[in-house]
């Protein structure tokens, strides 16, 4: 009876640790921040391939092994970029890391030609050159 008690137990604390898990948020906090000097105009072009670096990371990043590099299709004014998660977050997670890491990097880098966010469980980096 005792060893009943026990499975039950260790089933019940498993569970819980599912539930917890599953339930988990990333942590979003910047560890650092970087930008480029440089800045470019919202009506160049290097804008538009900036925004779809950013959205390129931000959406393939958690399909593609939570490491993932990319650049602008669009050979005028090339734009790249790079982005990570944690190994740790669910697919989910990555993809709200990465939305949250995004947001930060336009606002923290607005206009530059290159920037980088770190949080704690992703990263998001954008540059005018290869990297």
């Amino acid at each position: 009876m005792k060893s009943v008690k026990i499975g039950a137990a260790l089933i019940g604390f498993i569970l819980a640790g599912v539930l917890l898990v599953a339930e988990s948020t990333p942590n979003t906090s910047i560890n650092e921040w970087r930008c480029n000097v440089d800045s470019y105009s919202p009506n160049e072009a290097y804008a538009d391939n900036v925004e779809y670096v950013l959205a390129d990371l931000m959406n393939v990043t958690p399909n593609a092994g939570y490491d993932y590099y990319t650049q602008s299709p669009s050979k005028t004014a090339l734009c790249y970029g790079h982005a990570t998660c944690s190994s740790a977050l669910s697919y989910n997670d990555c993809a709200d890391c990465l939305t949250a890491s995004r947001a930060s990097v336009k606002d923290i880098c607005a206009a530059k030609i290159g920037g980088e966010v770190d949080m704690v469980d992703c990263t998001i980096r954008y540059e005018n050159y290869s990297f």
